[in-house]
């Protein structure tokens, strides 16, 4: 194998990381819009607000936060993290 070219392991550690920051700034986005809209729902007395955005981006943010968390659980094995600190 030539120096310069990659190996997998290196290639799959250059893909996963900005595709966890990617699902990590979705679900958080989507995690701040619905506790927005709740929070003007609630303020303005408007229950179909409160609940409707939660059939609206409920399961789209659930997605995004799971896929994101699998995500960084695989990342722990390609970048070898060490566990430190107490239990």
């Amino acid at each position: 194998m030539a120096p310069d070219t990659p190996s997998a392991g290196s290639l799959a550690r250059r893909i996963t990381m900005p595709l966890f920051k990617l699902g990590l700034a979705v679900f958080l986005l989507l995690g701040i819009i619905v506790v927005g809209a709740q929070a003007v729902g609630v303020l303005t007395g408007n229950a179909a607000l409160v609940s409707g955005v939660v059939d609206g981006l409920g399961k789209a943010m659930t997605i995004a936060a799971g896929l994101t968390g699998l995500l960084g659980f695989a990342m722990s094995y390609l970048f070898k993290w060490q566990r430190t600190g107490e239990d």
